[in-house]
């Protein structure tokens, strides 16, 4: 029996495209025959598994050639057709294959199968195939089709491809929520990747989507929560396409904007296509003084700071909400630093303010940009004074408000950024502290970032105190238990 002839005998056996299955010899045949052929890159035999009469080896034979073509391209010509016709193929392939995905066994299509894998394929090697085929695609629209829409054609600057989407996108029934879905988002790539002239028709066919949506409202009503959600994010979907491809649908966006009441995190791309609109303005700060939702009130000083060139006072109205709702945000911290908004002084007033959901603020502040601690010495220093301060033992914590929660924040801190320049104050903190809890956090940064010195230096102290040398050991010993993953 031949090498190749083995290696078809062994793939025969079985499918498994994840390498992990509760059947021992599926992933034998993954890692033992499977994986060795991509690490040497053997296209040639993918290709002709791909060309089989077995579905089982064809569905081997894509998954070769997407491990070992992903990120890459194809420099040989005759390679690059017969690659080609494999696609086409594949996407012609109704086959029903059955692997494991997990410990669940899963039944599809060899088309429905790979066509993620397709798609993230370099689009200089697929699209001649793809655009072929959607082309002379006579049959009802499905996922695949969308996810080829979406994911290939509009992501190639080529007008021939938009007539094409467009006539696809018209075809869809009314209820065709995901489908419509793939469609607007083929649209709103396109926008990203090529001027798009037929705004026009765009506008009228995604004007058709929102008309649909109302009947199905009507339809629903409370009724179908899932339903309902899916409204809801087709119609968000189909604004923020509409701003970017800045195509007319000024009326129906501020109708959405004067009735919005729940979070839409994509605001602030609207509101960059809306600047310059005072209706919108307009509507979008009279939903300061009304909305009550901290997660909106987040979207919407996001679509301020898009706006922020016509809005006069957009830093004090940013700061105000920002407090008055306590937001903690990534996404808006981010923003916050963009548009250098959040000065030390105010890093500080928030650190003396204490508040936890200021000190949460500091903290991601920090860690997002941790540049900032290098160059702020004044809330360098204050965050040493924190390290710094113990209570006196007759004293109860009570009596120094949030000063706990401010040295737990400095001591997380450390952690967070590797502040080795401020280890050596961690070690008074675990010889002086009585919180078991800021001590752990302190012990911990020395563990994990104390240099040789520092090591000595509590080694000394743990031989001189009793009670320190048993708190260690009983940390080092959970520590042990966790692989020495500390959750603080």
């Amino acid at each position: 029996m031949s090498y190749k002839e083995k290696i078809i005998r062994q793939l025969s056996k079985g499918y498994l495209p994840l390498g992990v299955s509760p059947k021992e010899d599926l992933n034998t045949i993954f890692n033992k025959t499977f994986k060795p052929l991509t690490d040497k890159k053997d296209l040639d035999l993918f290709f002709e598994l791909s060309e089989s009469n077995e579905p089982r080896l064809r569905a081997w034979g894509f998954l070769g050639i997407y491990y070992i073509l992903k990120d890459k391209k194809i420099e040989d010509e005759a390679k690059e057709l017969r690659l080609h016709k494999i696609i086409i193929d594949l996407l012609n392939d109704n086959s029903e294959i059955k692997y494991f995905g997990g410990s669940s066994e899963i039944q599809t299509s060899l088309r429905e199968h790979h066509i993620r894998r397709l798609c993230e394929l370099d689009t200089s090697l697929i699209f001649k195939p793809v655009y072929e085929y959607i082309q002379s695609f006579k049959g009802k629209i499905d996922e695949v089709i969308g996810e080829l829409l979406e994911n290939v054609l509009a992501r190639v600057e080529d007008p021939q491809v938009i007539p094409l989407i467009l006539q696809h996108a018209k075809s869809l029934n009314q209820e065709d929520f995901n489908l419509k879905i793939h469609m607007i988002r083929a649209f709103e790539n396109l926008g990203q990747n090529m001027i798009v002239k037929e705004k026009e028709s765009i506008a009228d066919l995604l004007r058709r989507y929102l008309i649909d949506n109302e009947k199905y409202k009507a339809k629903f009503k409370d009724s179908n929560e899932s339903g309902i959600l899916k409204i809801k994010k087709l119609e968000k979907d189909i604004l923020k396409t509409a701003a970017v491809l800045k195509t007319d649908l000024e009326v129906e966006t501020l109708e959405f904007l004067n009735n919005l009441a729940y979070p839409y995190k994509d605001l602030y791309q609207i509101a960059e296509a809306y600047k310059n609109n005072k209706k919108f303005r307009s509507i979008l700060l009279n939903k300061l003084e009304i909305i009550e939702n901290p997660n909106l009130i987040k979207d919407i000083l996001m679509a301020i700071i898009a706006m922020k060139e016509n809005i006069q006072n957009w830093k004090d109205l940013v700061i105000e909400y920002l407090n008055k709702f306590q937001l903690v945000d990534n996404d808006l911290i981010e923003e916050l630093q963009k548009v250098d908004l959040f000065s030390e002084d105010m890093l500080i007033n928030s650190l003396n303010n204490g508040e936890n959901w200021q000190l949460d603020f500091i903290r991601e502040f920090l860690i997002s940009n941790p540049e900032k601690l290098n160059m702020w010495l004044k809330i360098q220093n204050r965050f040493i004074e924190i390290l710094k301060f113990f209570k006196p033992p007759e004293e109860n914590w009570e009596n120094y408000p949030n000063m706990k929660e401010k040295k737990e924040l400095v001591l997380k801190l450390i952690i967070d950024l590797e502040r080795e320049d401020m280890i050596k104050y961690c070690l008074d903190n675990v010889k002086i502290l009585e919180d078991d809890k800021l001590r752990e956090i302190a012990l911990f940064s020395i563990i994990k970032l104390g240099n040789e010195e520092i090591m000595l230096e509590l080694k000394r102290l743990m031989r001189n105190d009793k009670g320190l040398a048993e708190f260690f050991k009983k940390f080092w010993r959970y520590l042990e238990r966790r692989e020495f993953k500390f959750y603080y």
